[in-house]
């Protein structure tokens, strides 16, 4: 009797350690390193919106599992706004679902945090929103 209570008890604490894990894709254990591309870049200011991919705008981020960055930016000029490039080399930290972007470029992209979001894929986007001197720029980043 006091055997086949501790092989219960044992099977007990194995199931419950293994639904602790579970595979809750918003838990800390999601790591959002990984190859990122523009899916969405969207400017809204004075003179209105402009889908900055339309316009021949990219934006290429790769965040390495160092926590470090790379990639590119290219805004294409625009509304008497000359064309903007930028090495995107830096670093990155994640806080839950939120990523942030660390760089010496001065670019918005290491002002605005971005948030992984579930794309109705097997993977996730980052997704951006803020407003800078007037502009509102919406930013999502798909995994490649």
């Amino acid at each position: 009797m006091k055997r086949s209570l501790t092989k219960m008890v044992a099977g007990l604490v194995t199931a419950a350690a293994l639904l602790a894990c579970g595979s809750d894709k918003t838990g800390p254990a999601l790591n959002a390193a990984g190859s990122y591309t523009a899916f969405e870049f969207v400017t809204t200011g004075g003179s209105g919106m402009t889908n900055q991919l339309a316009i021949g705008s990219t934006l290429n981020l790769v965040l390495s599992s160092n926590g470090t960055t790379s990639g590119h930016l290219h805004l294409a000029a625009s509304g008497g706004n000359p064309a903007f490039d930028a090495d995107m080399t830096g670093t990155w930290t994640q806080d839950g679902m939120t990523v942030e972007i660390s760089q010496p470029a001065d670019t918005f992209v290491r002002d605005m945090p971005l948030t992984m979001t579930a794309n109705g894929g097997a993977t996730w986007d980052l997704v951006g929103d803020k407003t800078f001197s007037g502009t509102r720029i919406q930013l999502t980043l798909r995994r490649t």
